[in-house]
Order: C-alpha cells, then structure tokens, then sequence
C-alpha cells in the first residue's frame, strides 16, 4: 500500500534544511512541505531561462538580441551567446518528460516522481540549473541524479547518466553523475526514511494530504 508521495526535489529540500543554520529554516521547510507560494528574483530569473531555452529549442519561437547581444524575456535579460549555448545543446532532447517509480521502505512504499528538464538521445538525463554563483561540485548533494535514474530503472530502462547543465548567465558549466543502484539504493532509502521520520513527527503541522498518499487512488507496483 502506497504511504507517501515526494517530488525529488523535496529531498533536496530536506537536505538543505538539515544543513542549514537560518533561524527560519525550520518553517521554511514546513512551508515547503505545504507548498506555500515562494517567489524571489532569482527564482523567476531561472524559470524565465528555462523557459526561454524551451522556446527557442523546442518551439521554434525566435527572439532578437539588442545592440549589446542581450535578449529579453518576461522582465529579464540573458546573454544571447548563453542561450545559444543552451539551445544547442538540448535542441535534440525530449523536454519536460514526467517519471515516477515506487521505492520500498520500511515506513511502507513511496512514490517518488518529477519532470525531467531534458531526456537527451543516448540515454542521458539532463537538469539545467541557474545560479549566481557557481562552484563545483555545487549539485554532489542534490538528489535529482539518484531518484530520476532510479524511476527509469524501475519502469525497465536503464538510464544511469546525468548531468547538470549550470549556468551563472556569464558561462556553463556542468557536473555529470552515475548512477550506481547497489549503492545510490541505501542512500536514497536512508534519505527518504529520515524525512519520513520528520513529516509523522510534525504532521499536524503539514496540510499537503498528496504527501500521504491521501489525494487520489495509489500508484500499483508494478515492478
């Protein structure tokens, strides 16, 4: 029987938390869990990229740079050699590509589940994150490059090759990971039973019932 329901980048959440100091991290962790609209520049300024890199690669769409070679989109402006970058790298990929998969626990079983920024030819998953500022290995800690390769190997595909295509609007750089299941398996179960652990001692707390499986029938195992 289905228990919980965690997007992947709810793990990095709880890993952020974890390691955070902020007098405040505790209730923006609960505001997380509930899913209470947060926005910031620096946010939209990201989801603006992607999206414009969406456009352009996916889409077709064409936008015109100014005399200082920037292009502006909703409120922003990014430089067009970047957005170059980015078009041509993920121009032949699979965009916004939803997976999910069931990983037991010993709380019971818990869908894990995303969209994928770019499912790329060959097999390899591709996230594209923005920053202002960028220092490697800035993403060793997230969890998008162990849970995505592990829903695809639990619906019967082997796609253990991620990278993370970074950018701080001035350059790209990327981190690429592998995933390993007899080792990757522990940890995100280890990982995934902690936050467990942390929503049943605060649930009174926490209002989002998709978190406990409670919003609509539960996912079959199939595996």
């Amino acid at each position: 029987m289905l228990k919980y329901k965690f997007y992947a980048t709810l793990l990095d959440a709880f890993t952020w938390y974890l390691k955070s100091e902020q007098d405040n991290a505790f209730q923006e962790f609960i505001d997380k869990l509930n899913r209470v609209p947060f926005t910031s520049e620096a946010a939209e300024k990201g989801t603006a990229f992607n999206e414009l890199v969406d456009k352009v690669a996916h889409d077709g769409e064409v936008y015109f740079e100014d005399e200082k070679g920037m292009i502006h989109y909703n409120c922003f402006s990014f430089k067009r050699r970047i957005v170059d970058d980015f078009t041509t790298i993920v121009c032949h990929g699979t965009p916004q590509v939803f997976t999910s998969a069931i990983l037991p626990t010993r709380f019971g079983d818990v869908e894990l589940y995303g969209y994928i920024d770019e499912v790329m030819p060959g097999g390899m998953i591709m996230d594209i994150k923005c920053t202002s500022k960028y220092e490697f290995p800035k993403f060793l800690h997230n969890w998008q490059h162990i849970v995505y390769p592990y829903c695809f190997r639990f619906n019967g595909m082997n796609m253990p090759y991620f990278t993370y295509k970074v950018t701080d609007y001035n350059n790209l750089y990327e981190e690429d990971y592998t995933y390993n299941h007899d080792r990757d398996l522990i940890r995100l179960q280890v990982h995934v039973e902690h936050l467990i652990e942390f929503i049943e001692q605060h649930r009174h707390l926490i209002t989002d019932l998709k978190l406990f499986a409670l919003d609509e029938p539960a996912l079959e195992n199939n595996s």
